[in-house]
């Protein structure tokens, strides 16, 4: 009789199980750590929005304080607003956590140009926003700058004097 000689089970699935596995969790660590940092930069991308509104909401504040369209400063007819000194503002939820900077600089620096029998004065409101520690990873920027020119006219109606 001519039987079957049997071979001795060699153990071929437990190295490719081995294998499979660390192939699977590599992927899936992947995948984790892909996850995490889209969600850390879709963070940055919302504070960076959020700064940006904060540094307009500032030049906006700083072109109001130029302006003076109340005539709340009670200038005469032939004098224009000055710059505010730079502001630190603070700001309602949901932007309290923002630091905005609002800084002013007016050309001419003192007086004005006279057009016409009209005087003017150019401003320029720089606002900058800020949040997180400057070198963190959660630190973001934003500067949002505006020009303004504000004109009187000593001719004008008091107590405004507009052009």
């Amino acid at each position: 009789m001519n039987a079957c000689p049997h071979r001795p089970a060699r153990g071929l699935a437990l190295p490719a199980m081995i294998f499979l596995l660390v192939v699977v969790g590599l992927m899936l660590s992947a995948g984790l750590l892909l996850l995490t940092q889209s969600q850390h930069s879709q963070s940055l991308q919302l504070q960076a929005s959020r700064a940006l509104a904060a540094a307009k909401s500032g030049s906006e504040w700083g072109l109001w304080q130029v302006s003076d369209p109340n005539a709340a400063l009670g200038l005469p007819a032939d004098t224009l607003p000055p710059c505010f000194a730079p502001q630190t503002l603070s700001l309602p939820a949901p932007l309290s956590d923002l630091q905005v900077q609002v800084s002013c600089t007016r050309d001419p620096a003192g007086g004005a140009v006279d057009e016409g029998g009209l005087r003017l004065a150019s401003y320029r409101v720089l606002a900058v926003a800020q949040s997180g520690a400057s070198g963190s990873n959660g630190f973001v920027q934003r500067q949002f700058e505006a020009r303004h020119t504000v004109c009187k006219n000593p001719g004008g109606t008091a107590p405004r004097f507009a052009c």
